[in-house]
């Protein structure tokens, strides 16, 4: 395993390239028009700041009375290592996942969902989009909104 010297140098070395920068804010600046959107076209949602993440995931989460009302929240997730966007159905503490970790079975017959038995954030997750066109943003946004519309469909459903 590479030193934590040798680590950083490498990844000062991507960083003086340009790229990782340019990415990151296109990223961050896409799923901030993406929130945006929400906020205007989802008014019965309540919608939070965005999370930044630390290269690993950068999300913002959306909730429904009824799903607040059981401790639950969707948040709408760009993996950074996987360039890639998910919705996942998350809980405000452990407890509360753990009293809804069975919805996964019930969902999975309406829409294609999974658990990472890796990621404590989610109970179920959902690939939205497995590769992002970021230069086709009101498509990508389309396509996202979609996804996590019917998300929340089938999750309030099973509630």
């Amino acid at each position: 395993m590479k030193t934590l010297n040798k680590q950083i140098a490498a990844y000062t070395q991507q960083l003086q390239l340009g790229e990782i920068q340019i990415a990151y804010r296109g990223i961050l600046a896409f799923t901030g028009k993406l929130r945006v959107d929400f906020v205007k076209k989802y008014p019965h949602y309540d919608v939070s700041n965005i999370y930044q993440g630390y290269l690993d995931m950068s999300y913002f989460s959306v909730s429904t009375k009824p799903l607040k009302e059981k401790g639950l929240k969707i948040a709408i997730v760009y993996l950074h290592e996987k360039g890639s966007f998910e919705v996942w159905l998350s809980a405000r503490n452990r407890d509360i996942a753990r009293t809804h970790q069975a919805i996964l079975d019930s969902l999975s017959d309406e829409i294609n969902v999974f658990h990472d038995g890796n990621n404590q954030d989610a109970i179920a997750e959902c690939v939205l989009i497995g590769t992002p066109d970021f230069e086709n943003p009101a498509q990508l946004i389309n396509t996202i909104e979609q996804g996590v519309e019917k998300f929340v469909a089938a999750i309030i459903n099973h509630l």
